[in-house]
């Protein structure tokens, strides 16, 4: 007995000294250093599933059957980024020559699309459009008036939206030529259209919210402000939401707001600066770089009426580098100002990727633009043409020498003043819009 007892024992003794190594899931043990090193190569094997198969009657066992599945695959697919362009021109400035030359011959209407149709591919292959709207569109019983007081026919929106337009800027220098109600109507009209507009604000709703645009995916804010108003101020009761005034503190608080509405990118349009100088004021550089550092992506300015610089910037958020631009003036897109460097402009594409959740502005490109005025017949016609050395596209208008030498010398100001494809400031290749 005592045997049996001494073998019962031992016998416990080894379950339990054994025990540690019957009862140690593979899945726990530690691999050594030297074992990591030395590991090079994975080698998958296939699950093995038993199915258990009845046979059939008669039959009094069961036999099972190996079924070998397929070793899984996991294939990682990259999705590709986004890619967008946004399209920005300068002033839409029509002058009474301007508007007298699209009266349709006959009736009480007019006619501005012939004026933006040599230029108009190269608005309508960008992803979106804004403009500087600079007249206001209050309607006829207003009279159509030039400078000083801008008012232009309805059509001219209309005329914009087909030429490839998507949104105009309505806050500038010339916001309240027409009081109150040129504000009111003009926002009406441009509604009657189809052209989105931002900068003046029929009420404190209106003002509020953001315009936030998704564009292919990619959501982009466009703010718009104006530095001037002709000394013009709005009535008392509309004061605090009529024109926005441009202020860093207001920038930036709607560019945190348009980031809380989901915006990717967003996009300053300021009216800023000094008529007629192709280099930025001291106010425009400090704004900018303050504006540029609170939250807004890109600007692009107006009013001086002449092509400025393009400058790149670097912005340090959450430890990334982001690449910032300043177009600070686009010139002019239509006018009757003559003179050099203001009877052109150019259009600036601005270059937006995204990949997942972070879009990035990766460069800016940039077209020309020459407004021919034409006296060959009656009655003057002006066209917008694209600026392309080599390529003159085929009008209703014939390109003179003098229009061919201006053109040819406005490629070499806007060369001169922007080039610089280091920082991805370059000129546009029609082939990137499928031109």
């Amino acid at each position: 007995m005592r045997n049996v007892l001494k073998a019962i024992g031992a016998a416990l003794a080894v379950i339990a000294l054994c025990s540690p190594l019957i009862f140690w899931s593979a899945g726990d043990a530690q691999t050594r250093p030297t074992e990591l090193s030395e590991a090079t190569v994975t080698i998958t094997v296939a699950p093995t599933v038993v199915v258990t198969t009845t046979l059939p009657p008669g039959e009094t066992t069961t036999s099972t059957t190996e079924v070998v599945a397929e070793p899984s695959s996991t294939t990682t697919t990259t999705e590709p980024p986004l890619e967008i362009t946004v399209a920005a021109v300068g002033d839409v400035l029509t002058h009474m020559p301007i508007v007298d030359s699209v009266k349709v011959p006959g009736f009480d209407s007019y006619d501005f699309r012939p004026v933006f149709a040599p230029v108009a591919p190269y608005l309508t292959e960008a992803d979106y459009a804004v403009a500087n709207l600079e007249t206001r569109l209050a309607g006829a019983d207003f009279g159509y008036s030039g400078y000083p007081r801008f008012n232009s026919p309805v059509s001219l929106g209309f005329a914009l939206d087909r030429a490839g337009i998507d949104l105009v800027a309505t806050a500038n220098n010339h916001s309240l030529d027409l009081g109150w109600d040129g504000i009111v109507n003009t926002l009406h009209n441009l509604d009657s259209v189809g052209l989105a507009h931002v900068g003046t604000h029929r009420s404190p709703a209106e003002k509020a919210a953001p315009f936030v645009v998704d564009i292919q995916g990619v959501k982009v804010a466009f703010l718009n402000y104006t530095s001037y108003l002709n000394g013009l101020v709005p009535p008392a009761e509309h004061e605090a939401y009529a024109v926005n005034i441009l202020d860093v503190d207001a920038v930036a608080a709607e560019a945190m707001m348009a980031r809380v509405w989901g915006a990717d990118i967003v996009i300053a349009l300021l009216h800023y600066g000094d008529q007629y100088e192709r280099q930025p004021s001291e106010f425009q550089l400090e704004v900018s770089e303050e504006i540029l550092s609170r939250g807004v992506d890109v600007i692009l300015g107006s009013h001086p009426h002449v092509v400025q610089p393009i400058s790149h910037f670097f912005d340090f958020t959450s430890w990334r580098v982001n690449d910032k631009y300043v177009a600070y003036s686009l010139g002019n897109f239509v006018s009757n100002q003559r003179w050099r460097y203001s009877d052109s402009g150019l259009i600036a594409y601005v270059h937006i990727e995204k990949k997942g959740i972070r879009a990035y502005v990766t460069g800016i490109s940039y077209l020309p633009v020459y407004v021919q005025r034409s006296d060959e017949s009656s009655p003057l016609r002006y066209r917008v043409r694209p600026v392309v050395p080599g390529s003159h596209p085929d009008t209703d208008t014939t390109i003179t020498d003098a229009d061919a030498q201006r053109m040819a010398q406005v490629w070499e100001e806007v060369r001169e003043s922007l080039y610089r494809p280091d920082e991805r400031i370059s000129p546009l290749n029609p082939r990137d819009l499928g031109l």
